[in-house]
């Protein structure tokens, strides 16, 4: 991504990674009478603010099954695993992760950012070392260094994340995905480093009006014990997408810390159960329940 600093889709870009989908498809429409590579390229951020958004079906319906460019096909699998969420099956999740390696291994030139949409899908499959591989191929990309620090971040290396983002910075400062990627690190850390993260969340919320980035904030300040302020911003993310499963699943957690009602714990829970019944919350949760009835069973 280091011309994406100069291109007409800059804007757009930044809105998509700080959370403003709807703002980035709009801005997307507003270009207009690009040549062919460039309506490429636009189409391949609009469909990735569809995935976004959770809009799967939209891009699966826009892009066929027999597409032959090798970014309509990345995209298409990553629709086909965003769609199927927590239910995708064993054998679909290899096949996506082959068809994506295969694509990556032939020769076809993805290109910085669309390699990165690759390495997220074999991130959401499980195959971080195939994501790292293909992320090292573009180390001047601002968004593939972010992605290979978030995948490291994934499997509990904080200093192979933290050594790629200071890497990065030094090329690439100002870009608000490598100021998300500083973080990311820095929420991984303890002590000052998280509230180095909350200082860099709260500048892109400002320099942003449309980012949504209230529920980072929230984790923010729960990792700070501030949990009442962490609740308001989670209320506030909830105002703006009731369904998100992520932000329901950090207000389970803050009601646990911050001396509310129990009712509000269970209200939220049921919602996330509701929305996303395959969360790892719900999923922890229930394995949780049925150690403590098979121990009391065993006591009765």
């Amino acid at each position: 991504m280091g011309d994406l600093l100069v291109d007409e889709f800059y804007a757009a870009r930044n809105l998509l990674y700080l959370g403003a989908h709807q703002q980035a498809l709009e801005a997307l429409a507003g270009h207009t009478h690009l040549s062919a590579e460039r309506e490429a390229e636009k189409r391949s951020l609009q469909y990735r603010a569809l995935l976004a958004q959770g809009n799967a079906q939209a891009v699966l319906d826009a892009v066929p099954a027999g597409a032959s460019e090798p970014a309509q096909q990345v995209l298409r699998q990553l629709a086909l695993v965003v769609r199927a969420g927590a239910a995708l099956a064993d054998e679909d999740r290899a096949r996506a992760a082959a068809q994506v390696e295969a694509l990556a291994g032939s020769g076809a030139v993805l290109g910085g950012s669309l390699a990165a949409v690759a390495a997220q899908l074999l991130l959401a499959v499980g195959d971080t070392e195939a994501a790292l591989r293909i992320l090292a191929l573009y180390p001047r990309n601002v968004e593939c260094m972010c992605t290979m620090a978030a995948a490291y971040l994934g499997i509990n290396r904080r200093d192979l994340a933290q050594k790629v983002v200071a890497q990065t910075r030094e090329w690439c400062e100002d870009a608000p995905v490598a100021q998300l990627a500083e973080a990311w690190t820095g929420l991984a850390a303890a002590g000052a480093k998280r509230a180095e993260a909350l200082y860099i969340y709260e500048e892109l919320a400002q320099a942003s009006p449309h980012a949504r980035l209230q529920m980072p904030l929230a984790v923010c300040r729960m990792h700070m014990g501030q949990f009442p302020e962490a609740h308001a911003l989670l209320l506030e993310a909830l105002e703006k997408d009731p369904q998100a499963p992520d932000v329901l699943a950090n207000l389970v957690v803050c009601a646990s810390h911050a001396a509310l009602p129990a009712d509000a714990r269970s209200e939220h829970l049921a919602q996330l159960r509701l929305a996303a019944p395959a969360h790892p919350l719900v999923a922890e949760l229930d394995a949780k329940s049925a150690e403590f009835d098979a121990a009391a069973a065993k006591l009765a």
